[in-house]
């Protein structure tokens, strides 16, 4: 064997490579084994250890040991680049297939950039050899036959691990895969079932959420009344622990296997297994709970039972753009307030509305609106989705034709496989979405705002009422700007409410008038005509707010006509 010289009067360094695939082998020999190879041979040639390189349950067989700087061969890849590593360095390796077990051309393009870079490699099994630029023909021979033999050996256990789980998958109604179920379920010999008492505390959970319960809500809710957590490990619910149960696919019954990479990444191991456990919920639940919590989510979840608005999440002012909150005071009721933040605004004004007000002069506005006049005659969202994953499905299906005929160049057509691997998984997710949504329509929201509207001055349980009607109200509502103008002991409200599903809107002016002495308050409202150019005013638009901001100063008040 020829003994490695250095570059310089410095002595050489090393950097060693240590990787296995699968995180139980490091309670094997590997580690001890590879280590003791590699001192023996920086020992026996003069060669000082400068770093050992660890990825320890990282599998080589698709390169993503070396993608990013995230694990180790990919970092030490990254400096020889950046000239870090000075040439003259060695990388040593037990056997190639440490450091692939890609297909030959990647595995072999990774060994020669390593040694144009002047990296010499460094392989101690089953041949002792150094590879760097005066590597002879015969022995870069020997090297792709290595590679080739680890890619080989991988791509075999592969197809036996792939035909294990697909015969698993075929048996899953009569056997589980695995013994881990949800914490609503339990294994009943060979047979998965629902633990009845705990599945009942899942509908509970899912009816309270699509009832506009929030998380926090719920998980107070059920602590005061003293139901255990399904997990025997956690004493009280936890947000956390209800949006795991909201969000997990198991609820409805499938079962997604992953694959590991390393200790802590994994990733899906081929489509979901549907019918595997015991459904707890219609998927159409699933997914009308979801869409509420989505919505929910970007509007606001409000301040609790309280202060709860049925508005909550979608008024703005129209003066400044910012949401309005509804306050709880002890002297003047539950209001409509600008945020504190609204005061660092220019012509800032501090102006109130009665929120019981407010709502009940919408509501009973609401209650005469047709759904058609809303929602129209709504394309089905679904379609355009489904289609552009068709046409994904056919192009993929042409390309693996073009692969199996081997009439193109493989470079190109496999670059193209691969980007429509990746819009086939973005069009297959707005299509999920899309089903969503269309299980939770518009029209469907808007009869359950005007049954619950009707419900809510007569119920015994006005908070569950109120939340169940906000809940609807997000559905067909997008947003409600509001300018708000103070005379005397009058307020003055004018209400544009934008609906979902397109550009209709409704235009309302409500008029308050506070209690003076033994003369009660009282209120009135009625649908407002803007004394304005064709196309109306829009209160998204703070110009359009202050041209009608004098008018609604203007206004005489003296009768409701």
């Amino acid at each position: 064997m020829v003994r490695p010289k250095a570059t310089s009067s410095e002595p050489p360094v090393a950097y060693s490579y240590i990787r296995f695939s699968t995180p139980d082998q490091e309670a094997g020999d590997s580690i001890r084994r590879q280590e003791a190879l590699r001192d023996e041979w920086c020992a026996r040639n003069g060669v000082r250890l400068m770093e050992t390189l660890r990825d320890y349950g990282i599998s080589a067989f698709k390169g993503k040991h070396r993608a990013d700087d995230k694990v180790a061969l990919g970092r030490f890849l990254s400096l020889v680049k950046a000239g870090t590593v000075r040439p003259g360095s060695y990388l040593v390796v037990e056997q190639f297939d440490r450091l692939s077990r890609e297909q030959i051309r990647p595995a072999l393009t990774l060994l020669l950039n390593l040694i144009e870079a002047g990296v010499r490699v460094v392989q101690l099994m089953p041949v002792e050899k150094v590879y760097g630029e005066d590597v002879e023909p015969m022995a870069l021979m020997m090297a792709i036959m290595e590679l080739s033999r680890g890619h080989s050996e991988s791509m075999a256990k592969s197809g036996r691990c792939g035909q294990a789980w697909a015969n698993k998958r075929k048996e899953a109604a009569q056997k589980p895969l695995t013994r881990n179920v949800p914490a609503w379920c339990k294994l009943v010999g060979e047979k998965i079932v629902l633990d009845e008492a705990k599945a009942e505390v899942v509908r509970r959970i899912y009816n309270m959420a699509l009832a506009g319960r929030g998380m926090p809500t719920i998980a107070k809710t059920l602590n005061l009344e003293g139901v255990a957590p399904l997990s025997g490990r956690s004493k009280r619910w936890a947000p956390s622990s209800l949006d795991h149960i909201l969000s997990s696919r198991t609820s409805i019954g499938e079962y997604q296997p992953h694959t590991w990479h390393g200790r802590e990444r994994r990733e899906p191991d081929g489509p979901p297994v549907t019918g595997y456990y015991p459904a707890v919920v219609t998927e159409q639940t699933f997914d009308a709970v979801r869409v509420a919590m989505s919505r929910r989510n970007k509007k606001g979840s409000g301040r609790g039972d309280k202060t709860l608005s049925i508005f909550s999440g979608l008024l703005f002012d129209a003066r400044s753009g910012e949401k309005f909150h509804v306050t709880n005071n002890t002297v003047h009721g539950r209001r409509i307030s600008p945020y504190e933040s609204s005061r660092t605004l220019p012509d800032f004004k501090w102006i109130s509305f009665s929120a019981d007000t407010f709502e009940s002069a919408v509501l009973s506005k609401f209650r005469e609106i047709d759904a058609r006049e809303i929602v129209g005659n709504r394309p089905d969202p679904t379609a355009s989705f489904a289609n552009r994953l068709d046409e994904i499905e056919r192009r993929i299906t042409s390309i693996k034709s073009q692969l199996v005929s081997g009439d193109e160049d493989v470079g190109p057509v496999m670059e193209a496989l691969r980007n429509l691997e990746a819009e086939r998984k973005t069009a297959a997710e707005q299509l999920r979405v899309a089903r969503q949504e269309a299980a939770s329509t518009l029209a469907d929201a808007w009869a359950d705002c005007h049954s619950l509207a009707d419900l809510l001055a007569s119920t015994p349980a006005p908070a569950d009422t109120r939340a169940r009607l906000r809940a609807s109200i997000q559905r067909v509502v997008k947003q409600v700007y509001c300018l708000f103008v103070a005379k005397s002991k009058t307020r003055i409200a004018a209400v544009q409410v934008w609906f979902e599903g397109g550009e209709s809107h409704r235009d309302y002016l409500i008029v308050h008038r506070c209690r003076i002495g033994s003369q009660a308050a009282e209120w009135f409202v009625r649908s407002l005509v803007l004394p304005t150019s064709a196309e109306g005013l829009d209160l998204r638009k703070r110009e359009d707010a202050a041209v009608l901001e004098p008018i609604l100063e203007s206004l005489d008040l003296a009768t409701k006509e």
